[in-house]
């Protein structure tokens, strides 16, 4: 029964909306780390794009972190928090040297730049798949509604009418419930691949 219980889980519409988010989230962070990290570096030779890149580095950091608090909360993720203690020195120069230094630091920026394809893979896969699923399943109440409006075709290719009574819709129907369980173990399989890279990158050390 696990198959069919899928469809009503909690966790599979957390899983969703989580893979929905992926995409604008994974579009605003390659535009602004790529923005951002491009201007800092052609400002670099004036000394202003230092203090810029020092800033884009503060800010990576807090958007890992924002992604981190994102798949613990959607994707029931346990994920130990980053540690970074950069803050408890006395100068500026020794905060930022040890920020840097920070392999959190890095790892997050290697997160948010892979959250850019995976989003796009995961806005593919969740539109078609629920875009095709839907449309089998609505396809006996379309047939109906061709059959009373003429003028709405219903798998008409060069003027041929490709269903000519419900039976095949009812097959089309049953399709359609099925694909649509099989896309939803799709999008948990997306949703564990994600928070594993959420669990590998955007974790902090255990304290024993």
């Amino acid at each position: 029964m696990g198959f069919f219980n899928v469809i009503i889980k909690k966790q599979t519409y957390l899983n969703l909306v989580y893979l929905l988010l992926a995409f604008p989230l994974g579009i605003f962070y390659f535009t602004f780390l790529t923005t951002g990290i491009s201007l800092g570096l052609g400002l670099a030779i004036t000394l202003i794009g230092i203090p810029i890149l020092a800033l884009m580095t503060i800010a990576w950091y807090g958007l890992g972190i924002f992604e981190r608090t994102l798949s613990k909360t959607l994707l029931n993720v346990n994920i130990a928090p980053m540690s970074n203690n950069a803050l408890k020195e006395k100068t500026f120069w020794k905060k930022l040297s040890k920020h840097l230094n920070n392999s959190a630091t890095w790892k997050s920026l290697g997160y948010l730049f892979i959250k850019f394809p995976l989003g796009i893979l995961s806005f593919v896969v969740v539109v078609t798949f629920i875009s095709v699923s839907l449309s089998l399943i609505a396809s006996p109440i379309v047939y109906y509604l061709s059959t009373i409006f003429p003028r709405m075709e219903f798998m008409v290719i060069n003027g041929v009418e490709l269903v000519t009574s419900y039976w095949p819709t009812a097959i089309m129907f049953v399709l359609g419930v099925f694909l649509l369980l099989v896309s939803f173990h799709l999008f948990n399989g997306l949703a564990y691949v994600s928070g594993i890279l959420a669990k590998g990158l955007l974790s902090g050390k255990r304290k024993k």
